[in-house]
């Protein structure tokens, strides 16, 4: 079952250490503009944020616009 969770999803974004707040915020513009997303963490400090393949353009063309306010 967990197979199938990750065809659906794809990795957009990952940060670690003092950057890894922005998976957050990244997170909040994603959900203020209707796109679905999940956070995974990697070891301690290493976060990763996961789109619906469906939503990958549009979520890339989000993700463009929080790094030129970032």
């Amino acid at each position: 079952m967990a197979l199938l969770w990750w065809k659906r999803w794809i990795a957009i974004r990952t940060e670690g250490g003092s950057r890894a707040d922005l998976i957050d915020r990244l997170q909040a513009h994603f959900k203020a503009n209707g796109v679905k997303s999940k956070i995974t963490l990697e070891g301690s400090s290493l976060k990763r944020i996961h789109v619906l393949q469906k939503d990958e353009s549009r979520a890339k063309e989000l993700l463009a616009a929080f790094d030129s306010e970032h």
